[in-house]
């Protein structure tokens, strides 16, 4: 029988992303695990509106989405608990620029894509960010066949109610085949 837990958000874990931004003429980071995939090239951030970055991203209207490896997670785990306020986090990571001012993307992690904001929904706690990507950028050792192969990218997942990180899984079968074997009867 199934218990009723209220009104709790169990869609995680989520993958784990930094947000980079340029803040006082320096790169920022931010390691977020609530993003969301709004089509095909338009993503969701939503981010606590205690941030340091929000300021900079509403002022620049430009950010990075990186999807780190899990050989950056003390990396990553470190941008996420120190505050930009506080420590100036611009030499955590190698960066690169792509065509958007203001959007720094991680030379380390193997996935990044400049994005360009068109929204943002002002919730009680938090800045949803909806951003157009503008470009996406892959390391050529994390593709196969010309397609990223997420096994090789080593991407990590963030549990919120049990405040841990979790790694990928194996690929249990490819979509859009088992279907076919359903039979109502």
């Amino acid at each position: 029988m199934k218990r009723n837990l209220g009104a709790k958000n169990a869609l995680y874990p989520m993958p784990v992303v930094i947000v980079g931004c340029e803040a006082e003429g320096k790169p920022n980071f931010n390691t977020i695990a609530h993003v969301g995939i709004v089509d095909h090239t338009t993503l969701s951030i939503s981010m606590g509106k205690i941030h340091y970055s929000n300021q900079f991203i509403k002022e620049n209207r430009t950010l990075s989405v990186n999807l780190p490896s899990a050989e950056l997670l003390e990396r990553v785990d470190y941008v996420g608990i120190v505050s930009g306020k506080k420590a100036d986090k611009s030499k955590v990571f190698k960066t690169f620029s792509g065509a958007l001012k203001g959007a720094p993307m991680l030379e380390e992690a193997p996935l990044t894509m400049e994005c360009e904001v068109i929204d943002i929904y002002d919730r009680p706690e938090f800045d949803v960010f909806i951003v157009r990507i503008a470009g996406t950028y892959c390391n050529a050792s994390v593709m196969t066949d010309g397609k990223i192969d997420y096994a090789k990218v080593k991407p990590f997942f963030y549990d919120m109610p049990g405040f841990g990180y979790w790694n990928l899984g194996n690929r249990i079968m490819n979509a859009y085949t088992v279907g076919r074997q359903y039979n109502e009867e």
